[in-house]
C-alpha cells in the first residue's frame, strides 16, 4: 500500500507514494483514507474513477489524478484545503450543495493545477484565506465561478470560468492576482469587485456577460490591465459608489449598453481604453468624477462621451469618431476636456453638445468633419472653450453664436444666456470671443511663431509667475545659468562645463510637471540649444508595441516627432512594469536614440519619486543619462486657493474673501495621499463650484451680473 521512491542520494526528503484505487486493489480504496494515513510531502496518486466523498486537506501533500478522476459530493464542500502548501492536480471536482462551493481554500499557499470544478447549485471555487495558486483550471458553477474574500490573496492563472451568477467575485478587502483568464457567458458580471476589494487583473477576457462585464463598487480599488470585453447585454465597465481603481489598455467591443458607466461617487483612472461598436454611449459619467486619458471611442450607437448627473470627470486626449449621437454631450454636469478630438458623429447631432445647467471646460480640443454644429450650447449653459479648433462643420461652428470666428479657433466663455432683439437670436450674456492668442495673468503673448532669443526674458518671467513650485523653478533657473555660462565659455574658446539636459521630474500628479517641461523646451529654444522647443508628450502606450517587432518603430516614431524639442514621458516607470519585455525594449531603444541624437532632443521622464528611482535602475544607460532630478512638491492649501482664484478669473468668475476662507479649509481637510490631484484637484473643485452656482441661479428669474460673477461658500458644497 505504500511505496518509497528515491531519486538519488542527494535528494531529501524521501517521497512516499500512496496509491488510491476504488476497491482498494494494491492501495487505499478512498482518497479520504489515504489522506488520513499520509504525512507531509507524501504523493497520493488516484486511479481513474468516481469517488463520492468530502475531502479536507490539512497536510502538505500532493494529490494527482491518473486518467479521469471525479470527486463529487451531494452535501458540504467537496474539497477543502487548509494546509500550508498542498497540491491538487488533475482532478474533476463536482459539488452538489446549495450553499457550499465545490472547492474551498481556507489557508496556505498551495497549488490547484489543471482541475475541473463544477458546482450545480453554488459557487465553484472560494478562497477565504491564504495565497493559493489556481492554474489552468476550468470552472463552471451556478454561483460565481471563483470568489476571493475575507482579505485573502491568491493567484488565478489561465483559467476558463463560467458562472451563472458571475465569473470572478472579489470582496471583503481581498487582493488576488488574476492573469490570462477567460470568462465565458456569465449570466451576471464577468468580474465583480466590491466591499473594499482590490485585486490585479491582467490580460483577461470577458465575453457575452448578462450584466455589466466588469462591476466595481463599495470602495473597491482594483487594477485592471489589458482586459478585453466583447458582446454582452449590458455595460462593459460599471463603476459605482465610491469605487476607484486603475483601468489601463482595456477594450470594450459590441456591448448592448455603454462601454463605461461611472456613477455615484466613483473616481476611476482610465487610460488607453478602446470602445468600439457599443449600442450605448462609449463613456457615460452620471455622477462621480473619473479621469480618462488617451482613450478611443468609435462606431457607437449613442453619444461618444456623455456626462450628466452632476458629474465632474477629467478627459485628456480622448478621440471620438463615427458615433451615432453627439461626439461629447454634457448635461447638468461639469468636467474638463483637454486635447480631445471629435469627428464624424451622427446626422442631426453636434460635435459637442452643452446642455442646460452644464459647466464644462474645453481646452485645445478639435471638432472637425461633423454633419451638424461644431458646438451646440444651451442658452443657459455655462461653458468655456480655450484654444479650440472647430472646422469642416456642415452647421455653424458654435450654435449659440450663430457665426464663425474666421480661422476656426476659439477662446470664449458661454455664460447664462439671454434673448436679444435680433430675430430672436440667442447670445450669451457676458460672452467673450477672442482669437487663439494665449493669455496668462492678464498679459497677452502671441506664441504662434517660432521662439527666439527675444522671448527669453518673457519665458523666464512666465515661469516665475507660476504658483508654487519653488524648488522646480530654482532648478530650471540654475540650468539656464549653466547653459548661458557654457555659451560664454564657447565664445571664449574654452570647453563647456559638463551638462546633461535630460531630466527626471519627480512628483505627484497635478504638480505642474508638464507645464514646466513645456516652458523648459521653449527656454532652451530661446537659448539656441533646441531648434524648435516644442513638447511631445507620450506614455507607455505610445512607445510600447503589442507584438514582437512593433515596439522599436513606435519608440523611434515618437522620438522623431520630438526632434528639435522635448520628449516628455509621463509615468515613465510604467515602461519597466509588468512581465513582458516590450517595455524594456522601448527603454533600450530610447537610450540608444538619446546617444545617437544627443543634441537634437531633450528627454524628460516623469512620475512618482519612488517609482522613478526604481525606473532608473532597470537599465545601466538610464542613470548615466538622467543625472539631474527636479522635485515637484505638492501644493499647499494656500497655493491651491490661489490656483482656483486664477482659473476662476480666466472664466470670469469672482471669489469673495469668505469663499477663499472656505476653500482654504476645504483643501486643508483633503488627505494628501496618492489619490490627491494637486492642481487637478483645484480644477475639479472649481468645476464643481461652477456647477453648483449654475444650479443655484437656475431658480433666479433674472440674475444680476454680480450674481453671475460671484462664487459663494455655498457653491463649495458640504
Amino acid at each position: 500500500m505504500t511505496e518509497v521512491r528515491t531519486a538519488g542520494a542527494a535528494e531529501a526528503p524521501r517521497t512516499r507514494v500512496l496509491r488510491v484505487e476504488k476497491g482498494g486493489f494494491g492501495g487505499y480504496s478512498s482518497i479520504g483514507e489515504a489522506l488520513e494515513a499520509a504525512v507531509d510531502d507524501d504523493l497520493l496518486t488516484v486511479a481513474q474513477g468516481t469517488y463520492v466523498e468530502n475531502l479536507t486537506v490539512t497536510k502538505n501533500v500532493t494529490i494527482e489524478g491518473e486518467g479521469p478522476v471525479v470527486v463529487q459530493s451531494h452535501r458540504g464542500v467537496t474539497l477543502a484545503v487548509s494546509a500550508a502548501s498542498a497540491t491538487v492536480r488533475g482532478l474533476t471536482l463536482r459539488g452538489g450543495d446549495a450553499a457550499e462551493p465545490a472547492l474551498r481554500v481556507d489557508a496556505g499557499d498551495g497549488l490547484i493545477d489543471s482541475c475541473e470544478v463544477h458546482a450545480e447549485h453554488a459557487g465553484g471555487i472560494t478562497v477565504v484565506g491564504g495565497d493559493p495558486l489556481i492554474r489552468d483550471c476550468r470552472v463552471t458553477s451556478a454561483g460565481f465561478g471563483v470568489s476571493v474574500r475575507d482579505g485573502a490573496r491568491g493567484r488565478v492563472e489561465r483559467c476558463e470560468i463560467s458562472g451563472r451568477r458571475g465569473g470572478i467575485l472579489v470582496t471583503s478587502a481581498a487582493d488576488p492576482t488574476v492573469t490570462g483568464c477567460t470568462i465565458v457567458r456569465p449570466d451576471g458580471n464577468g468580474i465583480y469587485v466590491t466591499g473594499g476589494g482590490h485585486g490585479s487583473f491582467d490580460d483577461c477576457a470577458v465575453s457575452a456577460a448578462g450584466q455589466p462585464a466588469v462591476a466595481v463598487d463599495r470602495g473597491a480599488d482594483p487594477v485592471m490591465r489589458r482586459l478585453k470585453i466583447s458582446g454582452g447585454d449590458s455595460y462593459g465597465f460599471w463603476i459605482d459608489e465610491d469605487a476607484t481603481g486603475l483601468y489601463e489598455n482595456c477594450a470594450v467591443r459590441g456591448t448592448r449598453g455603454h462601454g463605461v458607466h461611472v456613477t455615484g461617487a466613483a473616481d476611476p483612472m482610465v487610460r488607453s481604453l478602446t470602445v468600439e461598436g457599443v449600442q450605448g454611449a462609449g463613456i457615460q459619467v452620471s455622477g462621480g468624477k473619473g479621469t480618462f486619458e488617451d482613450c478611443l471611442v468609435r462606431t457607437g450607437g449613442g453619444d461618444g462621451v456623455a456626462v450628466d448627473g452632476g458629474a465632474g470627470p477629467a478627459l485628456r486626449r480622448v478621440i471620438v469618431s463615427d458615433v451615432a449621437g453627439h461626439g461629447i454631450a454634457v448635461e447638468a454636469a461639469s468636467g474638463s476636456f483637454d486635447e480631445c478630438v471629435v469627428s464624424r458623429n451622427g446626422i442631426g447631432h453636434a460635435g459637442i453638445r452643452v446642455g442646460r445647467g452644464a459647466a464644462p471646460y474645453f481646452r485645445r480640443c478639435t471638432v472637425s468633419h461633423v454633419p451638424g454644429e461644431g458646438v451646440r450650447a444651451d442658452p443657459e449653459a455655462a461653458a468655456a472653450l480655450e484654444d479650440c479648433l472647430i472646422n469642416e462643420t456642415k452647421g455653424t461652428p458654435i450654435g449659440v453664436l450663430g457665426g464663425t470666428d474666421g480661422d476656426g479657433r476659439y477662446t470664449l466663455t458661454l455664460g447664462v444666456a439671454e434673448r436679444t432683439a435680433a430675430a430672436g437670436a440667442v447670445a450669451p450674456a457676458g460672452l467673450r470671443a477672442t482669437s487663439a492668442t494665449a493669455t496668462d495673468g492678464g498679459r497677452r503673448r502671441n506664441r504662434s511663431g517660432p521662439v527666439t532669443a527675444d522671448d527669453l526674458d518673457d519665458l523666464l518671467a512666465e515661469l516665475d509667475e507660476l504658483i508654487g513650485l519653488a524648488r522646480a523653478k530654482q532648478e530650471v533657473g540654475d540650468l539656464v545659468k549653466l547653459t548661458l555660462v557654457a555659451k560664454q565659455r564657447e565664445r571664449a574658446g574654452l570647453p563647456p562645463p559638463p551638462l546633461s539636459r535630460h531630466l527626471v521630474f519627480a512628483g505627484s500628479p497635478g504638480t505642474g510637471k508638464t507645464t514646466v517641461a513645456r516652458m523648459y523646451g521653449k527656454i532652451l529654444a530661446a537659448l539656441g540649444v533646441l531648434a524648435k522647443g516644442h513638447l511631445v508628450e507620450v506614455s507607455r502606450v505610445d512607445l510600447v508595441g503589442e507584438y514582437v517587432g512593433h515596439t522599436a518603430p513606435k519608440t523611434q516614431a515618437a522620438f522623431d516627432k520630438a526632434r528639435g524639442g522635448v520628449l516628455f514621458i509621463d509615468e515613465a516607470y510604467m515602461l519597466s512594469s509588468g512581465s513582458d519585455d516590450f517595455g524594456r525594449e522601448a527603454i533600450g531603444t530610447l537610450v540608444k536614440l538619446m546617444e545617437d541624437h544627443r543634441d537634437e532632443v531633450i528627454v524628460i521622464v516623469a512620475g512618482y519619486p519612488d517609482e522613478m528611482d526604481r525606473f532608473l535602475s532597470v537599465n545601466p544607460g538610464l542613470a548615466s543619462r538622467f543625472t539631474r532630478t527636479i522635485t515637484f512638491e505638492d501644493y499647499s492649501s494656500e497655493e491651491l486657493v490661489t490656483i482656483v482664484g486664477e482659473q476662476a478669473g480666466k472664466l470670469h468668475y469672482e471669489l469673495s474673501e469668505e469663499t477663499e476662507r472656505a476653500l482654504l479649509g476645504h483643501f486643508a481637510a483633503i488627505p494628501r495621499d496618492r489619490h490627491f490631484g494637486n492642481g487637478r484637484t483645484a480644477r475639479v473643485v472649481l468645476e464643481e463650484m461652477i456647477q453648483r452656482q449654475a444650479r443655484r441661479l437656475s431658480a433666479v428669474a433674472e440674475p444680476s451680473r454680480a450674481e453671475l460673477l460671484a462664487l459663494l461658500p455655498a457653491d463649495l458644497g458640504s
